[in-house]
Order: structure tokens, then C-alpha cells, then sequence
């Protein structure tokens, strides 16, 4: 059970908005009071059991201020295998009248859930899927408690959110440890994870027994954290008395010295909670989706460590959904662009997400995030300059490839548009700050109007610097863009997928048809792409395909291809990554030198 749309009513700086979620991992990106706390915070207000709504959650413009709720409704889809477990507990409450409405089995069924208040009186559940079926749960139902007892138990999912007080682990005692303190409540499950499911055990007169009993959980433990936690290969976690009757955290490291806990970095000990709470959230769901809401997370945390943080991130999304905020570069997603929403706040329409698919999300994700190039010290000695973002997520992306993964970390330079190269390289070049690169161009007219720029050609002739474009992967003269290094039959697919994605956004005039692919395309294939988007928008508008967004679909479908097929489909992008990698390292020596 996944949530698919959140709609939020007068809650804090939102007075209206609404937004589907298409991803399981979502990145809120805005700048400070954008109100990118506030929309999180409201979708955690969906765990109707455990998050009472309060009237100074109220946004101070509604009607209602200051005596009454935020309203929220989430919208969560229910899968063919969870669907009858539904069905039979609705069978088991309700009336027959209510029942013949609904299906014995459903594949694309949609649960709302609306709040408007606390407890049972103040939501409402409506059951519906646009094939064949809508139901309102009613208000009069036999054993009405027993009913949402049992929803929210076995088929809601468990929806979490953390701030970074909750990830804290303090000594307890064990009277702690049975209690509800949230303070102890990250150790409690740390425990738990460990294999711990009676903390009185620890009040055994036989220290010995005790003893032998912390060992086997550290063992556990440790195996756990360092398939997890790569920076550091030498920490050992050790559980120990301290203070009498309280239990501590305790970890050692490659110094041979051991510190509390609470001694080590913020960023560490933000990652290793977070860590705890996810591993424990996977044990007790189970098969059940959970939702993880973060604000902030790993502020402390070093590049390399939000790296680790991250591939947490895209695991819990596999499973189950992880929604966060953040201001750190290193936490914002490369590899999906839905999957980073933007937050702004204007006085007259408070907080709201900009929903325009066509924007140039990076673009805006560096000016959201104040990240300007001039700014930066960590610009690469040798950079790859990309005549766009289509390059620059295709190589990011293809650079996971274990072959290419010594190319991860050069700095890849989008010039935003061919005519801005020249000016890419004089500024990383000799001219300014004397670095070496790689230039990428496509095999078009474009690209070959610049080459022939006497500007391009002083900076160029340098010997730190390579040039490759598209053709040289196929020895001839026809007329290639990046996109035509990929089968033309997925990058159709993809075309269609793209467009489908956009029929909700008010951008084409008819309904959209797929383009279908019958036999081998004239190149570039962007501009075949572009005239059948253009056969349904309106004839004023000067709205071309994202291009950007049409590769990510096209890479979302070869990352869903067995290995062979994937080698077959990109044989001719491993054919240029060859090249880069070739000149990469040709320049290197040349800079070690």
C-alpha cells in the first residue's frame, strides 16, 4: 500500500496544495521558510494513531483561525496481493449492500483517507478504482474500533518521521528501556535488531549469562553495520555496563581507542541511528509498506558519509517510501528528476510546489541550493564539459557501471547549450583557472560550426585538453546527437513514456498517441521525437520535448534488462565511455606530470 497523492488544506504556511507522488524516494528541495518542513510534517499527520492534530497547525490565513484543523487527505494505492485482505475485512464489518459494489479482486484500486480531527469520528475512508467501483466506508458499521484496529495494524503502512532529536541513543536502564520515552527510544530498537526481545533479561543475577548474551548481539550488530557503513571498516560496536545499572554504546575504532556514543561526530551518530531506526523498521513491517519522513537529515554529515546515507536511501525505496528535505548537495538526486520536488512560498499562495515537468530541475536544484561554479573549490583537475543536462544525467548515471567507476567523480561541466562551450573551456582552461578536460559534442551542424571558431581551436590545441564526438563511435559523417547512441526502439518507448507522464499536466491540446517504431529512423532521432510531441500541442506554442527527462526514461527502462541484454543496448555508449576513459586517462598523465 503506497501513497500515490497528499492533498493539504490550511496546515501551517500551506494554504492549498496538492501533488501526486510517482517515486518511492522524494527529495523537497527550497530555500529557508520555503515551507518544505511543512509539507513533510502534514504528509507524517497521515499516522492517524499516533500524530494528533493540534490548533496551532493552522495556517493563520484560513477561515477557521485560530479555532480550527488542518485538513489532510492521502491517497494510497493498494496492490492485487494486498487487495483481498482488504476485501475480507470489509466483508467482516460491513453490510452485504455495502459490499456487492466492491471486487473480489482488484489490481489498480485506490484507498483515500481523509482528516479533518482526531480520533475515529474525524476521518473518513473512501475505497474506489476508475474501472468499476466507489465506495464510502460508512460511519455506521458494527464494531467500528475493532475495524480500524485491524486496518491500521495489518494493512495501513507504518509512517515515520524522524527529526534529529529522535535519532539520539542514550545509556538506559532497563526500566527505561521498558518504558515509552521516545529519549531511549533509538537504543530500544538497536537492541531489537540485535536480536534482544526482552530487555529484563539483562537483570540476570549470572553476569556471565549476561555477558555472553551482549557478545552475541554485538556480533550480529557489527555484521550488520559494516555491510552498511563503508568509510570506516574498523569501527567495532560494544554494548557495556556504565554508571551502575545503565547500558551504553560504545565504539572502537582503527586509534584503539573506544568512545561513548554521544563522543563520535554528529554526522556519525546521525548515521548510525538512522541506520538502527531503518533496520528496525524492516524487521517489524515485514512485507508491509513503511513510510520513513525525514527533515534535514545528516547535516553533519561528510560527502562521502551523505553518499552512504543515500545508497540507505535508495535501498528503503525499493520496499517501501522515504521522503526528506535537505540543503545538502550531496543528498539531492542525480539519477531521477521526478524524484526532486521544488518549494517555493509567495506571500499571496503561501507554500507550493512548482509542478512544471518541462523546467530545467537541475538548473534549479544549483539555484535552490546556492551552488554556483565560480563559488567552488572542488572543481576537478581534469572535467568532462557536456553540451547539456541530457549528457550530463546519461554519464552520471552510466558511470555506476563498475568498469567506469574510476570516471565517478570527474567533474562533469554542463556548458547549458553548444554555443557556450568555447566559454566552458577558456574558463576551466588556460585562460582562468588552467585545468584539463574532455569536450563531448554531438556530430551536428552545431557542433561543427563551433569547431570551426578560431577561439575553440586556440583552446583546444592545448595538450591537456581532448576532444570526442558522437561519430567517432561510428567512423562516418552522418548527423548524430547523444540520443542516437541508444537503440532507437527503446528510446521510442521511452518518448511515449515521457509524454504519457506529461497528459495530467495541461500540456497537449488531444490526447497523446504513441509514436510507433516500425523501422530504423533517420538521425538525429531527437528532431523525429520532436515532431510527433509537436503533433499535439497547440501550433503557437514553441514547447519542445525535455530531452533530459525522455533519457531518464530511457535508462529507467535498460536498468529494468537482464545484464546481456544491457550490454547488447549499449554497446555503442560503451563504444564513447571507451573513448572518455582512453583520453581521461591520457590527460592524467600528463597532469600527474
Amino acid at each position: 500500500m503506497k501513497l500515490k497523492s497528499v492533498e493539504i488544506f490550511n496546515f501551517k504556511s500551506i494554504k492549498h496544495e496538492k501533488f501526486e507522488i510517482n517515486n518511492n524516494q522524494i527529495c523537497f528541495v527550497g530555500k529557508n521558510e520555503s515551507g518544505k518542513s511543512s509539507i513533510i510534517s502534514a504528509i507524517s499527520y497521515l499516522n492517524i494513531l499516533d500524530k494528533e492534530l493540534s490548533f496551532n497547525l493552522l495556517n493563520k490565513s484560513s477561515d477557521d483561525y485560530p479555532n480550527g484543523l488542518p485538513i489532510i487527505v492521502g491517497i494510497f494505492h493498494i496492490n492485487k496481493n494486498l487487495y483481498p485482505k482488504l476485501y475480507e475485512l470489509l466483508s467482516e464489518y460491513l453490510d452485504t449492500q455495502y459490499i456487492v459494489a466492491l471486487d473480489k479482486n482488484c489490481e489498480n484500486c485506490l484507498l483515500q483517507i481523509k482528516r479533518w480531527g482526531n480520533g475515529l469520528s474525524n476521518i473518513s475512508l473512501s475505497l474506489y478504482s476508475k474501472d468499476s467501483f466507489g465506495l464510502k466506508i460508512p460511519d455506521e458499521m458494527k464494531n467500528k474500533s475493532k475495524f480500524y484496529d485491524l486496518f491500521f495494524n495489518d494493512i495501513y503502512p507504518a509512517i515515520e518521521y524522524f527529526e534529529n532529536e529522535d535519532l539520539l541513543i542514550e545509556p538506559s536502564t532497563v526500566e527505561e528501556l521498558n518504558g515509552d520515552d521516545k529519549k531511549f527510544e533509538t537504543f530500544r530498537k538497536l537492541l531489537i535488531v540485535g536480536g534482544c526481545n526482552d530487555f529484563n533479561i539483562f537483570k540476570n543475577n549470572d553476569i556471565n549469562f549476561v555477558t555472553t548474551y551482549l557478545s552475541d548481539i554485538e556480533i550480529k550488530l557489527n555484521q550488520i553495520f559494516k555491510k552498511h557503513y563503508k568509510q570506516d571498516q574498523s569501527i567495532n560496536i560494544k554494548i557495556v555496563p556504565a554508571l551502575g545499572d545503565r547500558l551504553n554504546l560504545i565504539i572502537r575504532d582503527n586509534s584503539n581507542k573506544s568512545y561513548s556514543i554521544n563522543e563520535r561526530s554528529p554526522g556519525f551518530q546521525y548515521y548510525f541511528s538512522f541506520l538502527v531506526n531503518k533496520l528496525y523498521s524492516q524487521k517489524i513491517s515485514g512485507k508491509k509498506n513503511t513510510i520513513i519522513i525525514l527533515d534535514e537529515p545528516g547535516q553533519s554529515l561528510h560527502p562521502k558519509g551523505s553518499k552512504d546515507l543515500l545508497k540507505s536511501f535508495e535501498e528503503i525505496s525499493e520496499t517501501s517510501q522515504i521522503f526528506y528535505t535537505t540543503h545538502n548537495p550531496f543528498l539531492a538526486l542525480r539519477n531521477c528528476v521526478d524524484s526532486l520536488v521544488f518549494v517555493e512560498k509567495t506571500p499571496d499562495e503561501g507554500t507550493k510546489i512548482r509542478k512544471k515537468s518541462y523546467l530545467n530541475k537541475y538548473q534549479i536544484l544549483r539555484n535552490e541550493l546556492g551552488i554556483m561554479l565560480n563559488d567552488s573549490f572542488l572543481i576537478g583537475d581534469i572535467n568532462l564539459i557536456v553540451e547539456g543536462n541530457t549528457e550530463k544525467l546519461a554519464l552520471h548515471r552510466i558511470f555506476q557501471f563498475e568498469k567506469y567507476r574510476e570516471l565517478e567523480w570527474m567533474n562533469i561541466y554542463n556548458a547549458d547549450g553548444v554555443s557556450n562551450i568555447p566559454q566552458a573551456i577558456n574558463y576551466l582552461g588556460k585562460n582562468n583557472l588552467n585545468l584539463s578536460g574532455i569536450i563531448l559534442l554531438d556530430s551536428d551542424t552545431e557542433a561543427n560550426n563551433i569547431k570551426l571558431k578560431k577561439f575553440y581551436k586556440n583552446n583546444i590545441s592545448q595538450a591537456n585538453w581532448e576532444e570526442i564526438e558522437i561519430n567517432s563511435v561510428y567512423n562516418d559523417k552522418e548527423e548524430r546527437t547523444f540520443e542516437d547512441l541508444f537503440p532507437q526502439d527503446i528510446y521510442i518507448s521511452a518518448l511515449n513514456n515521457y509524454c504519457k507522464s506529461l497528459e495530467n499536466l495541461d500540456i497537449f491540446d488531444k490526447p497523446y498517441s504513441d509514436l510507433v517504431y516500425t523501422e530504423k529512423l533517420k538521425t538525429p532521432i531527437v528532431n523525429i521525437a520532436n515532431e510527433h510531441f509537436k503533433k499535439f500541442i497547440s501550433a503557437k506554442s514553441t514547447s519542445n520535448i525535455t530531452k533530459q527527462d525522455v533519457i531518464r526514461h530511457l535508462l529507467d527502462l535498460i536498468d529494468q534488462q537482464d545484464d546481456k541484454v544491457q550490454q547488447k543496448n549499449l554497446v555503442d555508449v560503451f563504444k564513447l565511455f571507451d573513448k572518455i576513459k582512453t583520453s581521461f586517462l591520457k590527460i592524467e598523465r600528463y597532469v600527474s606530470n
